[in-house]
């Protein structure tokens, strides 16, 4: 009778008929004749109230077999999975399974529980075992996790084949110890992948590598808004990008679900970048130190590049953890060549791999006129988009005029959206010819562009309005250039003075 009524039972478990299996279940542990079948029964008993969803039931049940049978494998597997909420409990129960039992797949569970609970030490201690071939994502997390990139590299390079999360900790492994090779085949395998985690990664990348519009729209794909991180990232790209519209959007959205100074920060630059100055300042009106170097940026124009300098010197606490706050800065002490703040600015901690900070070293040298360290700096990186125009920057600023046309010639700049920065080289390479006249129509072009490079197309044309005589053009220029940097202000007194 008792083999009838468990294959009765085993069919209603099979179709999900969980309470009529309960109430034989019931019927049988009355009957039962041994303590083996009750065991057994007690088990069944424990796992179908967890199918069931009635998890205080199988736990009462779990726990009743395992005071009989302390070493009842099965009851052992059960209770990890009821012990959802007890990270500690899952962890003794998973390692004492695993002991009893001395297979692969027990070890592999324990391991992931201890990853989990973030004891990656103790995870590694069993990276000698026989069974760690068995576990590698397990130990290559760990490893990755503690910082031991190339032992996390080693175990994951010596698998046939790897799963997607595999392929994932590989690449952050590679990007972590700069191999690009290696992360480059990675990212290829990754490419198409619907993963969140995988995304978010790719996004991390990309963002570091300046591609701001395909962070963007990898963002998009995502729902960025599921994610603080990948909010914030998507918003700086857009902000870039000047998709200001889009990128107050994520602040907004971001600022609701988290109280934190520089995603407010961020929020007012993307008001600042819509002329919307009242609301900027309100958006960081509770940090005095944030909304003095809101202020300093809003009124930059009107400040001497000394005492810019030592301004934005009493908010340089906040640049060490708020990297937009430091390249806006950079960008601002580059353009008025407050050249010591942007060189202390580059050396503070950062990822080695994200290219702003390069970007700057190299825009430096050019400055600093350190030609030759621009250029081996910039050698492995000139088919970069975002190098290729910091290399037109470089043989502009050498008069290496030829070099420097052959370069616009081909990237077909017209395609590549970079019309409004090369007109300013296309103006220069054409006084070099002393073609004045043609020099001042491609510039001329280029303010027509709302762009970032008013004031150096003023500053040619000044001279270019020189060179054909026209002091009352060229003195213009000169105001409007003045009007944008103070700095160019005592030039235009003597210049005044001297008609």
């Amino acid at each position: 009778m008792i083999k009838e009524l468990l294959q009765e039972m085993f069919l209603l478990k099979e179709k999900g008929y969980y309470k009529q299996a309960i109430e034989i279940l019931y019927k049988l542990l009355e009957i039962s004749d041994t303590p083996e079948e009750t065991s057994e029964i007690i088990y069944e008993l424990a796992e179908v109230y967890f199918f069931s969803g009635n998890i205080e039931r199988a736990q009462h049940y779990t726990e009743k077999l395992l005071e009989a049978s302390p070493n009842h494998i099965d009851a052992l597997k059960l209770q990890i999975k009821l012990l959802s909420n007890n990270t500690q409990k899952r962890i003794h129960v998973a390692r004492k399974l695993y002991t009893l039992t001395n297979k692969p797949e027990d070890l592999k569970l324990y391991l992931a529980l201890l990853n989990k609970a973030r004891l990656y030490k103790e995870t590694v201690s069993y990276a000698d075992t026989i069974a760690k071939d068995f576990c590698y994502q397990e130990l290559a997390d760990a490893y990755y996790t503690l910082g031991e990139y190339q032992k996390a590299k080693e175990i994951l390079e010596k698998q046939p084949q790897l799963n997607e999360i595999c392929e994932l900790i590989l690449a952050k492994t590679c990007y972590a110890i700069n191999d690009d090779h290696s992360l480059n085949i990675v990212e290829t395998k990754l490419a198409n992948s619907k993963n969140p985690e995988v995304i978010k990664f790719i996004i991390q990348l990309e963002f570091d590598l300046m591609n701001y519009t395909h962070v963007i729209s990898l963002a998009e794909k995502l729902n960025p808004s599921s994610s603080p991180d990948i909010l914030y990232i998507a918003g700086v790209a857009c902000l870039f990008k000047y998709q200001t519209l889009k990128a107050k959007k994520y602040f907004n959205i971001l600022c609701e679900k988290v109280n934190e100074p520089k995603y407010k920060f961020a929020l007012a630059l993307a008001y600042v970048q819509a002329n919307q100055t009242t609301q900027a300042i309100e958006a960081v009106t509770n940090n005095q130190v944030y909304l003095k170097l809101l202020t300093l940026i809003l009124n930059e124009r009107a400040i001497t590049k000394n005492v810019l300098s030592k301004e934005f010197l009493t908010t340089f606490e906040i640049f060490p953890r708020d990297k937009l706050a430091l390249f806006t800065v950079a960008d601002i002490c580059l353009k008025r060549e407050c050249l010591g703040l942007a060189r202390d600015l580059t050396k503070i901690p950062h990822n080695p791999r994200d290219l702003r900070f390069l970007y700057y070293e190299i825009k430096l040298n050019i400055l600093e006129k350190n030609y030759e360290d621009a250029n081996n700096l910039l050698s492995k990186y000139k088919n970069n988009d975002n190098f290729a125009l910091l290399y037109a920057e470089l043989l502009n600023s050498q008069n290496n005029f030829s070099i420097l046309e052959n370069l616009l010639n081909s990237r077909k700049s017209y395609e590549k959206n970079e019309f409004e920065q090369c007109c300013y080289y296309y103006a220069r390479i054409f006084e070099s010819k002393g073609d004045y006249l043609k020099a001042i129509d491609i510039a001329r072009k280029g303010l027509g562009f709302v762009n970032c490079y008013t004031e150096r197309y003023y500053t040619l044309l000044y001279n270019l309005y020189k060179n054909i005589g026209d002091s009352t053009h060229a003195i213009d220029c000169l105001e409007k250039a003045a009007n944008i940097n103070p700095d160019l202000r005592p030039a235009l007194i003597k210049e005044n003075a001297s008609l």
